[in-house]
C-alpha cells in the first residue's frame, strides 16, 4: 500500500517548485556559481527556502559559450584558468603532469580546492512532504563518449543526432561489463571492431565522493517524496532504426536501438543502473527526478533497461523544456536537408504548405515506421497502427520542440507536474501577460509502496499537443 502521511495535527501543505531551464551566458553562469555564498534565505541560483513558492533554475547547459568546462573535469591533464571567467578553464594540451583518478577527475590539490570551493550538491527539506536533493552532474563526471576519440569509429554517420544503444552500453561499462566479461570486439556495421575500453573503468557522472553522499542521502530521507534536482536527464529517448523498411536505402549498423545522444545519463548507463539497483534493493519509494538540459519536455518512469531487456520502473522523471534555446526538432527542421532519406523520421511536412511538425516525437514514442507512415498517408490512425510498443514503454510524454517551464506540486500522496509551453519564441510578445500559450499539460504520479512500481498518467490538457500521441 502507498505510504500514509504522518498522523499528526500539523497540516501537510503542498509544495510547489518551478523548473526553468534557459540558455545561460558564460559570465552569468559564473555569477550563479559565485552565489553559493548567498544570503541564508536563498540557496544557489536563488533557490528559496520558503515552502510555498520555491524556484529552481535547473543547473547545467554546456552550449552557451566557448570555454564551458568547469574547473574539475578533465579531457585534459594540463589546464589554465580562464582569467575572464575564473570559474572555468581553457583546455590546453594533454602533456602536463597533473594526476587523474580512474574517472578522469583531476586530483591535484589546487584543482580539488577549487572544486570544493564551488560545491553545488546538497539537500533541502521542503516541509513534511519532500526533500530536494541536488547533484552536480558536470564538475565530477568522466569525459562523455561524445567527445572521446576512441568512440569515433562507432558513430552512425548516416543517422543524424543518434548513437547506438548497444554500443554505448559496452563502451560506458568498460571492464565492469556484466559478469565481468567485456567483449573483445564490438560488432558495428558488419565489422568486428576492437573494444577500446575493455580494460577501462566505467564512466561516472557523479564521481565517487558525491555518489556516496547521494546514496546515503537517499537512504536517510524520511519524507514521502524525494525530489532529485538532477541537472541532466535519465530517461532514454530512443527509436528503432533497426526496423527501417528496406526501401529507405539506409542500413542501421547494429541490431539494437538508437539513442538520441550520449552526453547525459543515457551515456552513463552503468552508474545509472547502479543507482537504480540501490533504490530497488533498499525499498526506496517516492523518488522523482526533475531535470532540464535536453531542450525538450519529457515525462515518464525510470528503469535500468528497456525492452528487449527487463523493464522495471523504480522512479519517475520530468524534464522541462528550454525557455528560448533551440531543441532537437528545430535542429532537424532547419539543419536536415529536405531530400534526406530519413527526414520524415524527424520532421513531418503536412500537405498544403502547413508548418512542419515534430515527427521525432512520434518516432520516440512509437518508432520510425509510424513517422514514415504519417508522412506517406498524412493519417494519424494509420501511423499509430504501425507503432512499435517496445520503443518507449517508459515514456508518457515527449515534445522535442517545446519551450516554456514546468511547475512541480508535491502533496502527501501524489506529485503533479504541469508543463507550460509557449509558441516558438522568435519575437518578443507585446502583451503584458507574456503572450499566448501553446499548451498546458499535467501529469500525475501517486506515491507507491515498496514492491510497487510508479505510474505517470496524464491528468489534464489544454491546447494542441504537437504529435504527442
Amino acid at each position: 500500500m502507498p505510504r500514509q502521511a504522518p498522523n499528526n495535527s500539523r497540516k501537510l501543505d503542498p509544495v510547489a517548485v518551478i523548473l526553468i531551464f534557459g540558455q545561460q551566458r558564460v559570465a552569468g553562469y559564473c555569477q550563479a556559481r559565485r552565489q553559493l555564498a548567498c544570503p541564508p534565505q536563498l540557496d544557489f541560483h536563488g533557490f528559496s527556502r520558503q515552502l510555498e513558492h520555491s524556484e529552481l533554475d535547473c543547473f547545467g547547459d554546456e552550449e552557451s559559450g566557448g570555454d564551458r568546462r568547469i574547473l574539475s573535469r578533465v579531457e585534459t591533464v594540463d589546464v589554465e584558468l580562464d582569467r575572464r571567467h575564473p570559474c572555468f578553464v581553457r583546455r590546453r594540451s594533454a602533456q602536463g603532469g597533473g594526476q587523474l583518478d580512474e574517472q578522469g577527475l583531476g586530483v591535484d590539490p589546487d584543482n580539488l580546492a577549487a572544486i570544493r570551493s564551488l560545491r553545488v550538491y546538497r539537500s533541502l527539506r521542503l516541509g513534511a512532504n519532500a526533500e530536494m536533493i541536488l547533484t552536480d552532474n558536470r564538475s565530477f563526471r568522466s569525459e562523455p563518449l561524445t567527445t572521446r576519440a576512441e568512440a569515433a569509429p562507432f558513430r552512425p554517420t548516416s543517422f543524424p543526432g543518434v548513437v547506438s544503444e548497444d554500443v554505448t552500453a559496452v563502451l560506458d561499462a568498460g571492464a565492469a561489463a556484466p559478469n565481468a566479461s567485456p567483449p573483445a570486439t564490438i560488432r558495428f556495421n558488419g565489422v568486428d571492431v576492437p573494444n577500446p575500453r575493455r580494460t577501462a573503468p566505467p564512466l561516472s557522472t557523479l564521481g565517487a565522493t558525491q555518489k556516496e553522499w547521494f546514496l546515503d542521502r537517499l537512504r536517510a530521507a524520511t519524507t514521502p517524496w524525494k525530489l532529485w534536482g538532477n541537472s541532466v536527464a535519465m530517461l532514454d529517448w530512443r527509436t528503432d532504426f533497426q526496423n527501417l523498411p528496406d526501401d529507405v536505402g539506409t542500413h542501421w549498423p547494429t541490431t539494437g536501438y538508437a539513442l538520441f545522444g550520449d552526453d547525459d545519463w543515457s551515456g552513463y548507463r552503468h552508474e545509472r543502473a547502479e543507482i537504480f539497483d540501490f533504490v530497488e534493493r533498499n525499498g526506496i519509494t517516492g523518488l522523482a527526478t526533475v531535470c532540464g538540459d535536453r531542450h525538450a519536455f519529457l515525462a515518464g518512469v525510470l528503469s535500468s533497461t528497456l525492452p528487449p531487456h527487463r523493464f522495471h520502473p523504480i522512479a519517475a522523471e520530468f524534464v522541462t523544456g528550454s525557455i528560448s534555446a533551440p531543441g532537437l526538432f528545430e535542429a532537424m527542421e532547419f539543419g536536415l536537408p529536405r531530400d534526406h532519406p530519413l527526414r520524415a523520421v524527424y520532421v513531418y511536412q503536412p500537405p498544403g504548405g502547413a508548418a512542419a511538425e515534430p515527427a521525432i516525437n512520434l518516432s520516440m514514442m512509437h518508432g520510425v515506421r509510424s513517422s514514415l507512415e504519417l508522412q506517406r498517408t498524412h493519417d494519424v490512425r494509420q501511423a499509430l497502427a504501425a507503432s512499435n510498443p517496445d520503443v518507449a514503454p517508459h515514456l508518457s510524454f515527449a515534445d522535442t520542440g517545446g519551450h516554456g517551464y514546468a511547475v512541480v506540486r508535491v502533496a502527501p500522496e501524489d506529485l503533479t507536474v504541469e508543463f507550460v509551453c509557449i509558441p516558438r519564441p522568435i519575437e518578443r510578445s507585446a502583451s503584458a501577460d507574456g503572450g499566448p500559450l501553446a499548451y498546458r499539460v499535467r501529469h500525475r504520479v501517486r506515491l507507491w509502496g515498496a514492491g510497487e512500481t510508479p505510474k505517470v498518467v496524464r491528468a489534464s490538457r489544454e491546447g494542441v499537443l504537437p504529435l504527442v500521441l
